[in-house]
């Protein structure tokens, strides 16, 4: 279904608006999305107890995009349908420290949890185009603004895909990288896993916790009910022999889980819960990693968002 036409929801669209900072920008956005009618039929809201809720949720984690979007939000208990809007600014508003010209601000009720996020995946799907984030922040009117958006026909009961949630790459190793590092970088920022990448970005394999706690472990010892006997064994004796010389390439495991960018959340789950896989690495056509999934990503940004 467009979003355009889906009946339980108002717009507004508002180009070229002057805020000196955020919470100026919702208190704008939000005298014109919830005007009118709008307390009379949502009678246990308020003007300030929405905006509350949408500082609140900035205060957990900014919304704000690096490519100067944010998608602001709330769920509210008593709110009749979804409301949302979208705002362009003449100079960029801080997010904390991001600079935000294009505000895509979304008011869903709590009874369809899931709405604030189709909605916030069709509208950055559509401004991660380059020429349709510019067409954005050229118009001059409402009409003009929601005409852009009516054009690519965004659609709220496509599913979500990994593209909608994955996490931006973040830590990795090469493959000619010693073990040692990465077993540093990978306790200092408690990591259970970490992809091992080549130059081009491409995932060969991936180092978990347990693969390095285990190395040099004889294979006999995963059946003993007790150590007594060998009790004087260093069991990380053979990693210290060869953490000066052991490269990433050659510890890692061959295992690593891609994905491809319009894997859906059933799938994602699926993944997760059955399959075990503790992470998820996101690929485009081209086999480059561009994201990565795991449980909690899914916890934040689909149950707890």
């Amino acid at each position: 279904m467009n979003i355009m036409n889906y009946s339980r929801r108002v717009e507004s669209w508002l180009p070229e608006l002057t805020c000196s900072s955020r919470d100026a920008a919702f208190e704008a956005i939000l005298q014109e999305l919830c005007s009118g009618e709008f307390y009379t039929v949502n009678p246990e809201l308020s003007h300030a107890s929405i905006l509350q809720a949408l500082i609140d949720r900035e205060a957990r984690q900014t919304t704000a995009m690096e490519n100067g979007v944010a998608f602001p939000h709330a769920r509210l208990e008593h709110l009749s349908k979804a409301f949302f809007a979208v705002a362009t600014f003449k100079e960029p508003v801080l997010f904390e420290e991001t600079p935000v010209q294009i505000i895509c601000l979304i008011l869903v009720p709590t009874a369809d949890p899931s709405l604030s996020l189709k909605l916030m995946a069709q509208f950055s799907r559509l401004l991660s185009k380059v020429e349709v984030h510019e067409q954005v922040l050229r118009a001059e009117n409402g009409a003009e603004l929601r005409g852009i958006f009516k054009a690519h026909n965004p659609n709220i009961e496509k599913p979500l895909i990994a593209r909608d949630i994955m996490r931006p790459p973040t830590f990795s190793v090469l493959d000619t990288d010693p073990v040692s590092a990465c077993s540093h970088l990978m306790s200092v920022n408690r990591l259970v896993a970490v992809p091992v990448v080549n130059e081009s970005r491409r995932i060969l394999g991936e180092i978990t916790v347990e693969r390095l706690f285990r190395y040099g472990l004889p294979d006999f010892f995963s059946q003993l009910k007790s150590v007594s006997f060998i009790a004087e064994f260093d069991p990380f004796e053979k990693y210290f022999e060869d953490e000066s010389t052991v490269l990433a390439g050659e510890m890692m495991e061959l295992n690593a889980h891609t994905v491809p960018l319009d894997y859906t959340i059933m799938e994602i789950v699926f993944d997760l819960a059955i399959k075990s896989y503790s992470k998820l690495y996101v690929t485009d056509e081209d086999g480059h990693w561009v994201g990565t999934i795991d449980k909690s990503l899914v916890l934040d940004n689909v149950i707890n968002y």
